[in-house]
C-alpha cells in the first residue's frame, strides 16, 4: 500500500495553497481531509493526463501488449484490427509494432466506444489500428506516492487545491481563479523542464551514435550497416 506520509504531504501542500488549516492524517474526519480524499483520484489522474503527449511522466509511462477483441462489423473496411483498452491505462500515447526497438515508427490508430451508450466507460472503449500484434505506449495510473518526482508532487497538490477550494472557501471565485492560474504557471514550468530534459537525452543519443560510427568501418557505414538504433541516430546527424 502507498505510504501515508506522501499523501499527507500532498494534502497539506494543497491546503496550504488555499490558506486553510492542515491535517494530521489523510483519514481523519475533518472537512479538509474529507474533501482532499474526495478529489484526490480526480486530481492525480488529471495531472497524469494533462502532461504533453511527447513528454509524459517517466514513472507513469508503460508499454503494454494489447489484447485483440471481436471486430465490430461496422468498422469493416475502415480498420483491420480491434483491441481492448488496457485496464491500467489512462491515456494511449502511441501504438507500435512489437519488438521493433526504441525507434520504430508509430502506427495510426483511433479510440472508439463500441457500445451504444451515451456515457462511454473503459470496458467499452476499443483501439483500432492496422497491425497485429500491437503494443501501446500508455500513461497509467500510479497511486504509490513514493515514486512521484518533485515536479509531479507540486503540480498534483496545486491541482488538488483547485478542486477543493470551492467547498472549503464557500465558492470564493477569486481565490479559485488565482489557484487555477498558479497551476497553469507551474504546469508551464514543468513542461519547459521536461522539454529540456528530453533535448539532453536526444543529444546524448546522437553523441552515442556518433561515437559508435567513429569506431566502425566507413565502408560498412556507407552501406547502412549499422544496428537500427545507431543507424537512425547517425543518419539524422548526417542529413541536417
Amino acid at each position: 500500500m502507498p505510504l501515508e506520509p506522501g499523501k499527507l504531504a500532498i494534502f497539506n501542500m494543497a491546503l496550504g495553497f488555499i490558506g486553510t488549516r492542515t491535517i494530521a492524517s489523510p483519514n481523519e474526519e475533518t472537512l479538509e481531509a474529507v474533501q482532499c480524499q474526495l478529489f484526490w483520484d480526480r486530481a492525480r489522474r488529471s495531472v497524469l493526463c494533462d502532461y504533453p503527449r511527447d513528454h509524459p511522466w517517466p514513472f507513469a509511462w508503460q508499454r503494454i501488449q494489447l489484447a485483440q477483441r471481436v471486430f465490430p462489423e461496422v468498422y469493416n473496411g475502415v480498420w483491420k484490427y480491434c483491441y481492448g483498452w488496457p485496464n491500467e491505462a489512462l491515456r494511449i500515447i502511441a501504438i507500435h509494432n512489437p519488438g521493433k526497438g526504441r525507434h520504430d515508427r508509430t502506427i495510426p490508430f483511433v479510440v472508439r466506444n463500441i457500445e451504444n451508450s451515451s456515457a462511454p466507460i473503459v470496458a467499452n472503449q476499443a483501439i483500432f489500428c492496422d497491425i497485429s500484434p500491437a503494443q501501446a505506449e500508455c500513461i497509467v495510473d500510479v497511486v504509490d506516492e513514493r515514486v512521484y518526482d518533485p515536479l509531479f508532487t507540486q503540480l498534483v497538490s496545486r491541482k488538488l487545491a483547485c478542486y477543493i477550494a470551492i467547498p472549503l472557501l464557500k465558492n470564493n471565485q477569486n481565490k479559485v481563479q488565482e489557484l487555477e492560474q498558479l497551476y497553469d504557471v507551474a504546469f508551464q514550468k514543468a513542461n519547459e523542464q521536461a522539454v529540456q530534459e528530453n533535448l539532453k537525452e536526444d543529444l546524448r543519443q546522437m553523441d552515442d551514435g556518433r561515437r559508435w560510427a567513429d569506431n566502425h568501418d566507413t565502408w560498412l557505414l556507407a552501406r547502412g550497416g549499422l544496428p537500427p538504433t545507431h543507424w537512425l541516430l547517425y543518419n539524422v546527424e548526417e542529413t541536417e
